[in-house]
């Protein structure tokens, strides 16, 4: 039982921490979207760098072998899944398999050296669950992060996409091309849209390098994952094709785009209610049940127990 103990223990001790994490960064969001006016400037004077694993390329090298994949279509699924997470040093894919490796025998080697010398003989197949059970958790808890990442990011892109279409159509309407206006964009939206501010950055560095603006922009939208971005990528690129006004383009798409985030908005408040009374029935119709079941369930047991004994 003590050792049963100690891992729900350390189970409910990561999820508490995991969602305090969420909760931070939800918070966190929403309050660079509601930031004033005048915090913009400041905060665009420096200009994000994009997300990365800060560790030295050349650092796992000697584990490559090791620890990654040799198959090439695997390799460029998790590299994909790595640059949708805002991971884009080439040092990532090592980091991110040497991380499940080093946390899966790491807490597997935790458990079975603490496991024998805190608790009593245990069965073998429970102290073998003891073991692979860590083992797994931390050998699938760097892909959860990595998914959370994903979906974080998606959902700020999502959220902030139509304010960035807004702010690039009055660049552009007072003269800008779409470049200056995509760099004016990046400075000033850092302080509302990290996620956005980045990947414009990289925009502007592709376009000022010499990509053509139809690959960056598709480029841009494959990062990012989000259907709406697509869309815009598609119908900006079919602008430059076929001569149509980008001002007339963005106003468009982003009126259709705020009307989207509303009726999203206005989906999760409807949903809100039924929710809510889920959890309510979830966590106060079993607690009531057992507290007036009780003690007659005990007594039932008790008295046949009696009964069996004579």
């Amino acid at each position: 039982m003590p050792v049963i103990g100690g891992v729900l223990l350390f189970f409910a001790v990561v999820l508490i921490v995991l969602g305090v994490n969420a909760l931070l960064a939800e918070r966190e969001f929403f309050g660079r979207r509601l930031a004033f006016p005048g915090q913009s400037h400041a905060a665009g004077a420096s200009i994000s760098k994009p997300a990365s694993i800060l560790i030295d390329d050349g650092l796992l090298k000697r584990f490559d072998s090791a620890v990654t994949p040799t198959s090439e279509v695997e390799l460029a699924k998790i590299r994909r899944r790595l640059i949708h997470a805002g991971y884009r040093r080439p040092s990532a894919v090592r980091i991110f398999y040497a991380s499940k490796a080093v946390l899966g025998l790491g807490l597997a080697t935790f458990m079975a050296v603490f496991v024998p010398l805190f608790a009593p003989p245990l069965p073998l197949p429970i102290v073998s669950a003891l073991i692979i059970v860590p083992a797994l958790v931390g050998y699938f808890l760097p892909s959860f992060w990595i998914e959370r990442q994903i979906e974080y990011r998606r959902q700020s892109a999502e959220l902030g996409f139509p304010d960035l279409l807004d702010m690039l159509l009055i660049c552009i309407e007072a003269g800008n091309s779409l470049d200056q206006a995509s760099r004016r964009v990046a400075r000033e939206i850092v302080a509302v849209n990290k996620v956005l501010a980045d990947e414009l950055n990289v925009v502007n560095d592709e376009l000022y390098a010499g990509k053509s603006r139809p690959a960056v922009f598709r480029d841009f939208a494959d990062r990012l994952a989000v259907p709406d971005i697509s869309s815009f990528s598609a119908v900006l690129r079919q602008s430059d094709e076929y001569g149509v006004s980008i001002a007339e383009t963005l106003r468009v798409y982003a009126s259709e785009l705020r009307n989207k985030r509303l009726m999203r908005a206005e989906e999760k408040a409807n949903m809100m209610p039924i929710k809510l009374a889920l959890g309510s029935m979830m966590f106060t119709i079993p607690p009531t049940m057992l507290i007036m079941a009780g003690p007659s369930l005990i007594m039932i047991i008790r008295t046949f127990a009696g009964l069996g004994g004579r």
